[in-house]
């Protein structure tokens, strides 16, 4: 019984998506990102029908994504927002489709693009390159998350975060691409000859090769970096259910993030770290920032420790503007704020004009749905002392632009000395796959910038990243201390956590 072409073509290309999207972190199977194009493209010089070849390179884009990011899953329950069980579950799916189906799209067209280069030099060439175009071009886009993707696939490897460093996050995606395409185009040329030689060159030389990149020694910094200041990072793991109920109250926050930080012995001149949201409640005035009651109590203890306090909070300018941002607090000067820039779609704005009619529509179901950010229009340099932040907002660290320095590398430009984000992961409720990938987003950032990064999240992974993308410092994963705080710290040469 034969097979239809289009369902083998369909089957073959979906099952090189999955393997392609498990080489995500958390996964952890790196490797796969080195072979898992090598038969789709392969495959795709024999395929003929461009519609076949089309919808093959969509189920590769769509389950490469997908499966990359089946951590969006855990975006349910969103019962606590007034959904109902059945619509959390329909719009956690539709979310997760949207992401598959922009990949599915964007690879559909890289894969007709590759059938159309007849010239060997183009395919090594060209198609690396188109791929990361490709991927700019969309991430331009309102609706776009801001993945490259297969260059954080790497994150864990010393040598790759080096490279990273040499030739960008975008230099490195061109080479995974280029290295599929060129042992496809290998398999092509030996397809008629069947050389034992040539294939058993080919079969061992690539496992040799990735057995050895794991394996190599970390590259050391060229010149030793002196740490900026100490660090302390405060992980109060509360789920977002508590953090959005609109019930946070001084009673739940002290306990949480204040008294640890009051409690511990640290070095005047330390910066601590509290991630986006559940510290401050409410919104705080730029002009006015004393008039929130627990900004006012965190100014406090910034003066009573003689240390700096970088947090998130919601604030409004004096134009009623309304951001989400880092408030830096200091014991000697006023507060300091850095707008977010880059917003989460339907989280933090409402793209292409759609406020109005879904806000109408989900209030006829019984659904406040507001989207009140605008986008700050700068990267404001926060001062700590003689150290220079540059901020970060949750996926605001993802932000890689090929062709163009990304928000990291305009930072380090303008002398920054240290990277700091402030997250709140708790959205998808502790997913373990989905902090790897953050962690690694991180490490790769910190590499290819050459910056150190300190991540301050609310339900973790928290972190303090070397400038070649090293960990330094992390809070255990948070089943381990479930709705209890940790703290990290960090002054450059030893750390300590407390669970």
């Amino acid at each position: 019984m034969s097979i239809n072409p289009a369902l083998k073509h369909g089957i073959r290309m979906a099952l090189c998506g999955v393997l392609l999207g498990l080489s995500a972190p958390g996964f952890n199977a790196w490797w796969l990102a080195w072979l898992a194009l090598i038969p789709a493209l392969y495959w795709t010089q024999s395929e003929q029908s461009l519609k076949r070849l089309f919808w093959g390179g969509f189920l590769l884009g769509f389950l490469f994504q997908g499966t990359y990011c089946l951590w969006f899953f855990d975006l349910h329950p969103l019962t606590w927002l007034g959904f109902d069980e059945l619509s959390s579950r329909l719009v956690t799916l539709a979310g997760w489709l949207l992401i598959g189906a922009e990949g599915g799209l964007l690879t559909g067209l890289l894969f007709l693009a590759y059938r159309r280069m007849g010239n060997l030099r183009w395919r090594l060439i060209g198609f690396p390159l188109l791929w990361v175009f490709m991927f700019y071009l969309l991430n331009l886009t309102p609706m776009a998350l801001p993945w490259g993707l297969l260059e954080y696939t790497q994150a864990p490897l010393g040598l790759m975060r080096w490279l990273a460093a040499t030739i960008t996050g975008s230099g490195l995606t061109a080479l995974i691409v280029l290295h599929n395409t060129f042992w496809a185009e290998c398999l092509r040329k030996w397809q008629g000859k069947r050389s034992i030689k040539q294939l058993a060159f080919g079969s061992l030389i690539l496992p040799l090769l990735l057995f050895g990149w794991q394996h190599l020694p970390e590259p050391k910094q060229a010149s030793a970096q002196h740490w900026p200041m100490p660090i302390v990072i405060v992980q109060a793991n509360l789920p977002i259910e508590v953090i959005r109920s609109g019930r946070l109250t001084p009673a739940i926050i002290e306990p949480a993030y204040v008294e640890p930080v009051k409690n511990l012995q640290i070095p005047a001149g330390s910066l601590v770290i509290y991630p986006e949201e559940g510290v401050v409640p409410g919104w705080t005035q730029t002009q006015y920032p004393e008039r929130n009651p627990m900004l006012r109590r965190l100014i406090r203890l910034a003066q009573q420790k003689r240390i700096y306090i970088a947090v998130g909070v919601s604030s409004v300018d004096a134009q009623r503007q309304q951001y989400n941002s880092i408030a830096l607090l200091s014991p000697n000067q006023p507060p300091q704020f850095y707008h977010k820039r880059r917003l989460v779609p339907f989280g933090e704005f409402t793209p292409y004009g759609f406020n109005e009619p879904l806000t109408r529509l989900l209030a006829s179901l019984h659904i406040d749905y507001s989207t009140p950010y605008n986008a700050g229009q700068e990267g404001t340099v926060l001062n700590a002392g003689d150290t220079k932040l540059g901020g970060l907002i949750c996926f605001e660290l993802i932000d890689s632009t090929p062709f163009m320095n990304g928000y990291a590398m305009r930072y380090r430009q303008e002398g920054v000395n240290l990277l700091i984000n402030t997250s709140n992961l708790g959205w998808f409720h502790q997913n373990p796959v989905m902090e790897a990938q953050f962690l690694a987003i991180g490490q790769l950032r910190a590499a290819e910038s050459g910056l150190p990064l300190a991540i301050a999240s609310n339900t973790g992974i928290s972190a303090i990243i070397a400038s070649n993308g090293k960990i330094l410092t992390r809070t255990r994963p948070n089943h381990l201390f479930p709705h209890k705080t940790q703290v990290i710290f960090y002054n450059g040469n030893t750390d300590t956590a407390q669970p």
